[in-house]
């Protein structure tokens, strides 16, 4: 009786298999893929340079998040471990040098100046060198260099006498940038023309203002710029130094901290290889200048949009941009901004810009560099 109960028993579980209309749906079934997101995170080690920022982070975003899937992005914020730059010697009597009539013609030969009592940019670099030779010379070297800047069609043939910054680097010596008498005054301190301990606390806000009022600074200012500021610290009557603030442009405000881009691909974190351009008033200008012929927009809408620094997509009179028109002017300004770009369609480029709609607002395009130049990605 058992045997008949057990083979009965069997033949109803295989009817009630072989009937189960959910079988194969059920095999079938996979766990659904994690959504690809971006992260934010506030990293709390701090870097030197941004090449230590980018193989530490990716090594941290390796450990801590191995399961996230490719497309994943990561927005990682950190601080250098020093904001400020120590000079080999920073007492403010000890760092400035004025080039003299000897030093013009005795440095010629090096320098290229020829029989001229002045230096282009170039030249001054190279005076520098001759004067203070990297390969003996003691790295982070400040000098404030008072000498004749001359720049053919803007100053004198004799030049025009400047105090310029210049700080030995790896790369050389380099030009910083360097806080002006009028510049202190704005910030209450033009008396010494120098901070004090009461300003400490505050440094990088004021310098972050400071840079953001410099229109040279900021006609041409990119998202990830880095700034050497230097400046005068008032310690006694007798006592000062000349110090150095290190600066990074976030898109908004000079920052003592930065922001870096990472992405999950190939199975690991790697350094977003994307790069990021926000249009700047000078962008806006270029699209309306009277000695160049544009194949996009019309003159009264290029005219507007360099007005307005803005391309007004909601009007009616003539002042109006079509997306077609607003993509070639990006193209347009990509091709100003990386004249050098090389064709990669691993590399995207994210360029921003105003637009008016009947408010303002910030509007991201992707593009990718061809061999033909750039194109939209997606196009719809």
């Amino acid at each position: 009786m058992k045997n008949y109960i057990y083979t009965a028993m069997v033949l109803v579980a295989m009817a009630f298999a072989a009937c189960n209309p959910m079988k194969d749906t059920l095999n079938n079934l996979t766990p659904d893929p994690v959504p690809a997101r971006t992260l934010t995170i506030s990293s709390s080690s701090s870097y030197e340079t941004t090449d230590a920022a980018n193989t530490g982070i990716s090594a941290m975003l390796n450990k801590m998040y191995p399961q996230l899937p490719n497309g994943t992005k990561a927005n990682v914020t950190y601080s250098y471990k020093s904001n400020t730059v120590k000079p080999a010697d920073s007492t403010f009597a000890n760092v400035q040098y004025t080039v003299t009539a000897s030093d013009y013609t005795d440095g010629a030969s090096a320098v290229g100046n020829g029989n001229n009592k002045n230096y282009s940019a170039a030249q001054v670099l190279a005076f520098l060198e001759y004067k203070y030779p990297q390969a003996i010379t003691a790295a982070n070297k400040l000098v404030l260099l008072t000498y004749a800047f001359f720049q053919s069609g803007v100053t004198p043939s004799s030049g025009t006498l400047v105090t310029e910054a210049f700080l030995l680097q790896s790369a050389g010596w380099q030009k910083i940038y360097l806080l002006s008498p009028a510049q202190y005054t704005v910030l209450g301190r033009g008396i010494n023309n120098a901070f004090v301990s009461a300003d400490v606390s505050s440094l990088a806000s004021s310098l972050n203002v400071t840079l953001k009022a410099d229109p040279a600074v900021m006609l041409t200012v990119k998202l990830g710029d880095v700034k050497y500021v230097t400046y005068k610290y008032y310690v006694s009557a007798t006592v000062s130094h000349q110090k150095i603030y290190v600066l990074t442009y976030d898109g908004t405000n000079w920052s003592p901290s930065t922001t870096l881009a990472f992405l999950k691909q190939g199975g690991i974190w790697i350094p977003d290889p994307t790069i990021y351009y926000t249009m700047v008033s000078s962008d806006y200008t270029n699209l309306n200048l009277p000695s160049v012929t544009y194949n996009f927009g019309t003159t009264t809408n290029r005219a507007n949009v360099a007005q307005y620094k803005s391309f007004n997509i909601s009007a009616t009179n003539g002042t109006q941009w079509t997306t077609a028109e607003i993509q070639a002017a990006l193209v347009y300004t990509l091709n100003l901004r990386f004249p050098n770009a090389v064709a990669n369609p691993q590399v995207p480029y994210i360029i921003t810009y105003y637009a008016y709609s009947g408010k303002y607002t910030y509007v991201p395009l992707k593009f990718f560099k061809t061999a033909t130049g750039f194109v939209l990605a997606d196009p719809q």
